[in-house]
Parts: C-alpha cells; sequence; structure tokens
C-alpha cells in the first residue's frame, strides 16, 4: 500500500493542508485510520471522510463514514468490533486549499516562534515537524523500534487535581474536561530514560520508545514493556496502556 509519509509529502508539496503535522509517522495509508494516527495535535479523524474496506466475513466492498469509525484516541472501530475482520482498500481524506496552519501544539509553536507568521508555510511546518521527530525518534533500519510504545494517559479533573499537587512538574496537556499526562515524562522519572536490559531497553533521548538493540524477543520487549507500566502505576497511580497491537 501507498506509505504515509508519501502522501504526506504529495499534500505538502501541492498544498494541500491538513496532513502536514503527521508528518514522518512510519506506516501505510491504510493502516492510518485503525490507529486513528496523529501527531502535533492532529489526528487523522480530523480530516477522514471515509474509509472503504474488504470485508473478509462476506467478501464484500463497504464503506464507512467518520462517524461511525468510533475514533477515539489511538482507537477505532477497526481495533475492536472489525479487528480481525477486514482489510482497507481506500481512505477518503478531505484537505483544504485554504492555508490552515494548525500550531496548538506546544513545542511546535515555541519552535517556529521565531519566524514571522507570514513566513510560516505549509512546507516550513511539515519540515520543522521532521527536524523534531527525528532529533527524538531512532530510525527503525538502525535500532528496532516501533515509534511511541505507550499511550499518554488521560485521567479525569479530581483524579489530575490530586496528581498534578504531588508532582507539579508533571507535563500534561489539556483537552475540554481531560487531561493528558506525558507518558515519556512518567516513564522518564521512573528511571527508564536510556534503561538496558539484555536487548531490550527505553531510548536514550525519548523514554517513550521502547527499543530492541539486538536480537530480543517478542516477548523480552512485552516483559520489559509491563515493568514499565508496573512502575509508573506504583509510583503515579496512573496506568499506561500500549500504544502497539500485540500480535
Amino acid at each position: 500500500g501507498e506509505l504515509w509519509d508519501d502522501l504526506v509529502a504529495y499534500a505538502v508539496k501541492n498544498k494541500f493542508y491538513g496532513i502536514e503535522n503527521l508528518t514522518l509517522i512510519p506506516g501505510t495509508v491504510g493502516a492510518a485510520p485503525i490507529q486513528n494516527i496523529g501527531a502535533y495535535g492532529v489526528e487523522l479523524k480530523d480530516v477522514l471522510s471515509t474509509v472503504e474496506y474488504f470485508d473478509l466475513r462476506d467478501q464484500s466492498i463497504k464503506k464507512i463514514p467518520n462517524k461511525e469509525c468510533r475514533f477515539a484516541y489511538r482507537d477505532s472501530i477497526f481495533k475492536n468490533e472489525l479487528k480481525g475482520k477486514f482489510l482497507i482498500t481506500k481512505i477518503v481524506l478531505k484537505l483544504s486549499k485554504e492555508k490552515k496552519i494548525n500550531l496548538s501544539y506546544k513545542s511546535l509553536s515555541e519552535e517556529l516562534a521565531k519566524y514571522p507568521q507570514n513566513e510560516i508555510s505549509i512546507e516550513l511546518v511539515s519540515e520543522t515537524i521532521k527536524k523534531i521527530r527525528e532529533s527524538k525518534l531512532p530510525d527503525p533500519k538502525l535500532l528496532g523500534n516501533a515509534g511511541s510504545f505507550f499511550k499518554n494517559p488521560e485521567i479525569d479533573t479530581d483524579s489530575f487535581n490530586t496528581f498534578i499537587k504531588e508532582f507539579p512538574d508533571a507535563i500534561f496537556y489539556k483537552q475540554e474536561n481531560r487531561y493528558k499526562i506525558s507518558a515519556g515524562w512518567l516513564i522518564e522519572k521512573c528511571g527508564f530514560k536510556g534503561m538496558r536490559i539484555g536487548n531490550v531497553g527505553s531510548y536514550e533521548k525519548q523514554a517513550l520508545i521502547v527499543v530492541n538493540h539486538g536480537n530480543a524477543t517478542g516477548s523480552e520487549i512485552k516483559d520489559f514493556a509491563d515493568k514499565i507500566v508496573y512502575e509508573v502505576k506504583n509510583k503515579f497511580d496512573v496506568q499506561l496502556f500500549y500504544e502497539v497491537n500485540i500480535i
């Protein structure tokens, strides 16, 4: 299938606004709705119109609109009710030819703050995100990884107020009446950043990334990830969940 980043590059080159913040996300276009991929203040659900898929149950082609995909944070109907029952064959995106730059994500807006507003183009946004991602994420061709291994955990207002009183330096993101706590911050504060056990470890530049240093088995990787989950829960009383799919 078409690679996601190739689609982003095409959109950027032709000035179709809407997915430039999703630059350098690995994987194919067809896989994007399954995870509801997202980064730097944008999620696929923000621009997706419909998904076409081959239903393995009755061997037919079906279309499903955005509102029926049950998109949530790194989640969709394709990871739940339809899991193992489909093959995505096409997606339709609703992009804009009108200039619409999304700088809602703090680190992105800070990085671009040195430029005059009229110089911030779709190309500059994409290139800046590429540089940020490359500075944080290891090349999977050189160091085995699946990108972000864990979701940023979401907690309600009452839980957040209790949490932030005890850990006032925590990194978090507010979304309506809920809060996302930075999983990378939680993992780093538990001492995992750069830690290595055998052939598995946490990436030295970003604790959220679990890396395979050599010939680690799937079981070894999962054991390491489960250790992270246990220690975060024990220290912060916050539950981490995998962003990756365990096959």
